[in-house]
């Protein structure tokens, strides 16, 4: 493994933490279809818990002390459970840690949970803060999981979240951006052109990421969740009519859409994103002044997204998942919602994403996640 180099581990070095025991599995073992670019699948294991709300574990407090101290009832996902919208549930993922003093991670949900507005957020011993695993961490896994808009069947080994190791990360600033942007070219309008590196709307003398703005210019501009009955089982792929589960939201006549608070909708940018090979992307939200809503659950994105076959670069639209909390929102078309924050590999990895293929990596508008039949009658 590279000592040397700082920043964001790939595929093969994953790999190598898995076979050193760094990363482990219990029971069972780490599958390599769980090792993507530049992040790892992470899995429930059996052992879950109900619980009142959220809560984080202080100094000296380990997770299992909070489950037995403040748990509901406890859960066996041997065999599958339905957790209830709006409840909060504590589950052991598999995976394990045993980090050297330099290494540490940080989480977020995959785009397929995050598309159906499920939340979730790690949890370690003595820590507290989600998601964010400290360096020198050595021990168990947690994860929280809170349905927004749908009731869920799962079970062990199901896969919500995903890790992403590193030592010292280095995520690139406005001018290196604004260089990596004129020799890769980072970002396209909608109709497939290169974005200009001065355009203001880009922000690059204000941030240190790509700035995306929403698309409110096509026949379906988005999704809204409905009140549904029927529970998702996120072991049926491809399975569900969306219409049972979201309405289609159609182009605005003014060019400005109303969001309701507390609402779940999935809309996407006008923009089209690369991700070079030597690098990933977490996406975050953009500024607490452009409205109090998260603006993406799923914030991760491999190398190799958007930049197309052999290294032919297209670009790819970026999903949000918007939840509007404190008020109601009227969003306008090209209203900036997210940023994207590129951090440097170590490696290129030993394969990219949609090599072997993905429902997200040619998506163009708000695609629904991959539970969803799109070819519907």
């Amino acid at each position: 493994m590279l000592t040397s180099t700082y920043g964001t581990f790939p595929s093969q070095v994953i790999a190598e933490l898995i076979e050193q025991g760094v990363v482990y599995a219990s029971p069972g073992t780490i599958s390599a279809t769980q090792i993507q670019p530049a992040s790892l699948d992470l899995t429930l294991g059996d052992e879950a818990w109900a619980m009142p709300g959220s809560v984080l574990p202080l100094t000296g407090e380990r997770v299992r002390d909070l489950v037995g101290r403040y748990s509901r009832r406890a859960i066996d996902l041997s065999s599958p459970a339905i957790l209830v919208r709006g409840e909060v549930y504590v589950i052991r993922l598999r995976e394990a840690v045993r980090f050297s003093p330099k290494l540490t991670a940080y989480a977020n949900s995959k785009s397929s949970i995050g598309r159906i507005d499920i939340q979730t957020r790690v949890l370690t011993d003595e820590n507290p803060r989600y998601d964010r695993l400290p360096p020198g961490y050595q021990g168990e896994l947690f994860l929280e999981v809170i349905p927004k808009s749908f009731d869920i069947r799962l079970r062990s080994g199901d896969s919500l979240n995903q890790i992403i190791f590193f030592e010292r990360r280095s995520v690139l600033n406005g001018p290196e951006l604004r260089a990596l942007h004129g020799e890769k070219t980072l970002l396209y309008d909608a109709e497939g052109q290169v974005v200009d590196p001065d355009d203001p709307r880009l922000g690059w003398a204000e941030s240190d990421g790509l700035l995306m703005t929403v698309d409110l210019d096509q026949p379906v501009v988005g999704w809204v969740a409905k009140k549904s009955f029927r529970p998702l089982d996120l072991g049926c792929i491809n399975s569900y009519d969306p219409r049972d589960f979201f309405e289609p939201i159609v182009r605005p006549r003014d060019a400005a859409l109303f969001l309701s608070r507390e609402d779940f909708y999935i809309l996407s940018t006008v923009e089209q994103v690369v991700v070079p090979p030597e690098y990933a992307v977490e996406m975050v939200p953009y500024d607490t002044s452009a409205g109090e809503f998260r603006a993406h659950y799923a914030g991760f994105f491999d190398p190799g997204f958007g930049w197309g076959e052999t290294g032919k670069k297209q670009g790819t639209a970026a999903v949000l998942e918007v939840r509007p909390y404190e008020d109601d929102l009227l969003v306008r078309h090209q209203q900036p919602v997210c940023k994207m924050n590129y951090e440097r590999l170590i490696d290129i990895p030993d394969h990219l994403y949609g090599m072997s293929g993905s429902h997200y990596a040619s998506q163009r508008g708000p695609r629904l996640s991959k539970f969803f039949r799109e070819n519907i009658e």
